[in-house]
């Protein structure tokens, strides 16, 4: 991606999750920023230079969507993830109709979310997740 750099930002509320979400996008060179929330997400100074975000739909106080829909207000259109723990239809017509390009259900199988992020930053080998 010529204007943006290979940085992901995550918010997700579980530590556990973040930690393992880091781990294995570093394994695949890509630099990332993990959030504990869309609070510290939105004031990350390196928010300009992201190439993707991943967003977890059940933050208390700020969700996903309405993550989301604060990096849309502020023009901010980053390609989305959106990590769920229930992923119904509803759901997943919500999250199109928000721009969201994969949703994923926790807890995260097989290398989908990596795939999904290789895939958004235009590193993938041609198999989508």
């Amino acid at each position: 991606m010529p204007d943006r750099e290979h940085l992901v930002l995550i918010a997700d509320d579980d530590q556990g999750v973040r930690d393992a979400l880091q781990f294995a996008l570093r394994l695949e060179g890509v630099n990332v920023h993990a959030h504990r929330d869309g609070v510290e997400l939105l004031a990350d100074i390196d928010l300009p230079r992201a190439g993707c975000v991943i967003l977890d739909d059940g933050m208390p106080h700020m969700d996903g969507f309405e993550l989301l829909r604060r990096l849309r207000a502020r023009n901010i259109r980053l390609p989305a993830i959106l990590l769920t723990n229930h992923a119904t239809a509803g759901l997943r017509a919500r999250a199109g109709a928000a721009g969201v390009q994969f949703v994923l259900e926790k807890p995260l199988l097989d290398n989908a979310l990596v795939d999904s992020v290789l895939t958004i930053l235009g590193e993938d080998d041609g198999v989508a997740p």
